[in-house]
């Protein structure tokens, strides 16, 4: 049984080292060069919870480079929310060089190319920018917001799609993800986050300060998953299935874990449990979706109005009971912060 992967990101790696440490035959098509990769991801989402490292057996604590243990939600009036994390901060680069390299020691095959077309044809045919047309039994699109497998074999898109721009800023961090809402975020936000002894800070494209920045990159940033991400051998994992939470926009944990699960499904023969299990998965949640679209319509007052308990009462349990009981209006708010740092990244 010949497996492509299309993509050698979090997920795309991930599913690979899973089927390849096991003996199967895997092949990975990417499309970056070495350089482009490297640039590529040192501007992309490092944030990770510590189960993480719990839930996943390839990946290793010596690439943290930084330990957050508080989350600071910073509403329009002055009004910051204090929330206890228990996560970390990858050193991104080398972190994916060294699950590409274990991949490469199990076996698994690199082809730095474009993947142009997908289709179904007793198996399925690759084509590519250079390297002609490859034939595999079994075809996983790990291939982001634009996937191409999503496009060619499932003809379906994520309910909503986020441009966002990173930059890596040469100033210090406190050590804690501070995030920024607003109205003028439009149902996303601004974030400080740490990066090593540097500030990772973004924001919507158009609306991040470049100013002081060291290295940027935009990207696009898919969420409100596909109806299906698994049809007869054929499957989507990570940003190319729309996992990425619709609140937080988190994705790089659910990417591998949904990797390491559709490589399972694709061991056993048994693809509708891939399904079955993200049907099941808190991340799939409607109510993430919900809380999502009501905060696009928010207004600096509602925020402020939502975040005012929070001025006297700093522990976020007391103060969002105060809250709830003070404005049931915005009990969806309070449960839906609850919910996304608890389960979203």
């Amino acid at each position: 049984m010949r497996i492509c992967v299309v993509g050698a990101g979090p997920a795309g790696l991930y599913t690979s080292l899973y089927l390849s440490d096991r003996g199967h035959d895997v092949t990975v098509i990417d499309r970056f060069s070495e350089s482009g990769y490297r640039r590529y991801h040192s501007v992309c989402g490092a944030g990770i919870s510590l189960k993480a490292f719990r839930q996943l057996e390839y990946i290793d604590e010596k690439f943290i480079i930084n330990r957050v243990g508080n989350t600071v939600l910073s509403f329009p009036g002055d009004t910051d929310i204090i929330m206890k994390i228990d996560g970390a901060v990858i050193d991104r680069v080398p972190f994916l060089l060294d699950l590409k390299q274990k991949c490469s020691d199990a076996g698994c095959v690199f082809i730095q190319d474009n993947v142009l077309k997908v289709e179904r044809n007793d198996g399925f045919n690759v084509h590519t920018g250079r390297s002609g047309t490859m034939h595999f039994d079994v075809i996983v699109g790990c291939d982001g917001a634009h996937s191409v497998v999503r496009r060619d074999i499932f003809k379906t898109e994520p309910k909503g799609m986020v441009p966002v721009t990173e930059c890596i800023i040469d100033r210090p961090n406190n050590g804690s993800f501070r995030i920024f809402l607003g109205e003028k975020y439009k149902g996303m936000y601004g974030w400080d986050f740490p990066s090593g002894n540097r500030t990772n800070a973004g924001s919507v494209k158009g609306m991040a300060d470049l100013t002081d920045a060291v290295s940027h990159g935009s990207r696009h940033i898919p969420y409100g998953s596909v109806p299906l991400i698994a049809d007869n051998n054929a499957y989507l994992c990570g940003d190319a299935a729309g996992m990425p939470n619709p609140i937080s926009f988190g994705g790089l944990r659910i990417a591998m874990v949904s990797g390491m699960e559709c490589a399972k499904a694709i061991i056993t023969g048994s693809e509708k449990q891939y399904q079955k299990w993200w049907k099941k998965n808190i991340l799939s949640s409607e109510r993430f979706m919900e809380f999502r679209y009501s905060m696009e319509k928010w207004t600096d007052k509602e925020f402020i109005e939502a975040s005012e308990t929070f001025r006297k009462h700093k522990n976020i349990y007391i103060g969002g009971i105060i809250a709830t009981l003070k404005h049931p209006k915005y009990v969806k708010m309070y449960v839906g912060c609850l919910m996304t740092f608890k389960h979203s990244w």
